[in-house]
């Protein structure tokens, strides 16, 4: 099989291999580093520890930024192309140890943000400067960007530390086979390693529930976040269209595409999202004004209270399609808790055309702009790289002629690429009627239903069924009758409203499954509110039954 580490990861790799050997999560080894100070005792479990955990004892002095950097980086060594091979991973950042100790040394100059000093991963069709930007494709492991795109500049300017670039599924469309990439190979989910992570955003989900970074920057357009924190077991938001910039990030199809956050806890994803957001010029879609802030994201607390939501009204979505019967179970006990925290749950019945909405408003938009915006974005490299869909495709197909009988680009991604050369449909007349009429009118009907039924949020599973295997049909344990599993999905990414996914519980068959809330244009802070209340105190929860973490350790062995 074809290495994953490509020539400049490869020699940095060697370059700090005797570091990272030393810092290995074997206990002989973490014992052995624990008098070095550069190095975090065993004793702290910082694999374990969520953001605000980690900001806590960065503030108390516990633990350097330099101390979880070189964690990190070593616990990726040890469990990403060792071990168990999740494959998250496909870049680390040369710089993060030197930057992590500068901070370190600044940390008592004044005020920080709470991301200061904190490691975080980001999805590999965002753009670094001094990593190539591939989307997960060999034809693009040389196109290194002009400049880091728009929200990394910002995590950098907040404080935050980035270990390196994630794997994906190439170029954000699975075709068949999500959460691989000719260039990272298929990413496996750390709860259950022969079981998917989903896609897009596959290596920056797996990165997070793995303990290799405690948050990663993924991107959704149409659940390439969300699906992949349901997998994962993690939290994630995508926000309202605008809030992020796309600056600096591969298209997929910029009527969706957004950034979005992926941590293990509510609280710490809004501070993320906080950092994120910000008016940029080079995205005019961009709306957000940073005199403005998310409110109230800095310190979100529950109220002092047995029914934290009182007052507050969730719309349960009849005529959906279920899927499977463990998570109806625990869709049924999420609302309960909810019902408890003192929220009031009513159902209502959307449109039908809300439960159906990709073949005829999410299909042909990401049919449409696919290749023209991706040209665009391929204006800023060098002369020896592609420029054009067509060129790409031509690569790839060179690529699997030379590869014998495991051709390392999936046949169905090449047979995608040409049916858009074949047929432009950016100025279809079925495309400007979906741009100019149908997604406005969604936007404004889902506004007045939610605003007429005093809706503070919709609810609903993130899918229908759990993580499927990567190999399809290989497990009995699997069950998945859903025709469409994130058909509710589409309403965020078609209408440009928010979403909060969260886990809701554990399959018998040992994988997380999540639980969404919609909410209105601009509304993630009363989403985070009633994630936080949903989530706190669930570690001993009866009824949740969450585990801390996935269950890796170095030792695991391939399936």
């Amino acid at each position: 099989m074809m290495s994953r580490l490509e020539g400049g990861r490869r020699l940095w790799w060697r370059t700090i291999s005797g570091m990272l050997t030393g810092l290995a999560l074997a206990a002989s080894a973490i014992a052995a580093a624990s008098a070095d100070p550069s190095k975090a005792p065993a004793s702290l479990h910082l694999e374990r520890r969520t953001l605000p955990e980690l900001r806590d004892m960065l503030d108390r002095g516990e633990v350097t930024s330099e101390q979880l950097t070189r964690f990190y980086l070593a616990r990726i060594g040890t469990l990403d192309d060792q071990g168990p091979t999740i494959n998250a991973m496909l870049d680390l950042a040369p710089g993060a140890i030197a930057r992590a100790r500068e901070l370190d040394r600044h940390r008592d100059d004044g005020d920080h943000g709470p991301l200061y000093g904190i490691p975080f991963v980001v999805k590999d069709n965002t753009d670094v400067k001094g990593l190539p930007t591939s989307g997960g494709s060999m034809v693009l492991s040389h196109a290194y960007p002009q400049d880091s795109a728009h929200v990394v500049r910002r995590l950098e300017r907040a404080g935050a530390v980035l270990l390196g670039k994630t794997n994906m599924t190439e170029f954000a469309a699975s075709y068949g086979d999500a959460g691989y990439s000719s260039r990272g190979g298929v990413t496996r989910n750390p709860w259950r390693l022969d079981r998917s992570v989903l896609g897009s955003s596959s290596g920056s989900a797996a990165a997070v529930a793995a303990g290799f970074a405690p948050f990663a920057l993924g991107t959704d357009t149409e659940g390439s976040v969300r699906g992949p924190a349901h997998a994962a077991g993690l939290v994630a938001m995508r926000p309202t269209l605008g809030r992020v910039s796309r600056d600096g990030i591969i298209p997929l199809a910029m009527s969706f595409d957004t950034p979005a956050p992926m941590t293990r806890t509510v609280q710490g994803n809004a501070w993320v999202l906080d950092a994120m957001a910000g008016r940029d010029d080079a995205d005019e879609v961009t709306w957000f004004n940073d005199t403005a802030p998310l409110e109230g994201l800095e310190s979100l607390a529950v109220p002092a209270s047995q029914t934290p939501l009182e007052g507050l009204r969730v719309g349960i979505i009849e005529h959906r399609e279920a899927g499977n019967t463990e998570i109806e179970t625990h869709f049924a006990r999420a609302l309960k808790r909810l019902e408890a925290l003192g929220a009031t749950s009513v159902k209502v019945t959307l449109d039908k055309h809300y439960l159906d909405l990709w073949p005829g408003v999410v299909g042909p938009v990401h049919q449409a702009e696919f290749q023209p915006q991706l040209e665009r974005y391929l204006r800023q490299f060098d002369d020896g790289e592609p420029h054009t869909l067509k060129e790409i495709m031509e690569r790839c197909e060179a690529l699997n002629q030379h590869a014998g009988e495991h051709p390392p680009v999936t046949p169905g991604r090449i047979r995608g690429m040409q049916y858009r050369l074949n047929k432009r449909l950016e100025g279809s007349s079925e495309y400007l009627d979906v741009i100019s009429r149908r997604i406005p009118e969604l936007r404004e009907h889902l506004s007045q239903f939610m605003a007429s039924n005093r809706l503070d949020a919709l609810i609903f599973p993130t899918e229908a069924c759990p993580a499927p295997p990567l190999k399809a049909g290989e497990h009995s344990d699997h069950e998945c009758t859903a025709s469409e599993p994130f058909a509710l999905g589409y309403i965020a990414s078609a209408t440009g409203f928010p979403e909060l996914t969260m886990p809701m519980g554990m399959t018998r068959a040992g994988v997380p499954i999540n639980v969404s809330l919609l909410g209105g244009e601009r509304q993630e802070a009363a989403l985070y509110r009633l994630g936080l209340a949903f989530m706190q105190d669930v570690d001993d929860d009866d009824v949740l039954g969450l585990p801390a973490m996935a269950p890796l350790e170095p030792s695991s062995a391939n399936p």
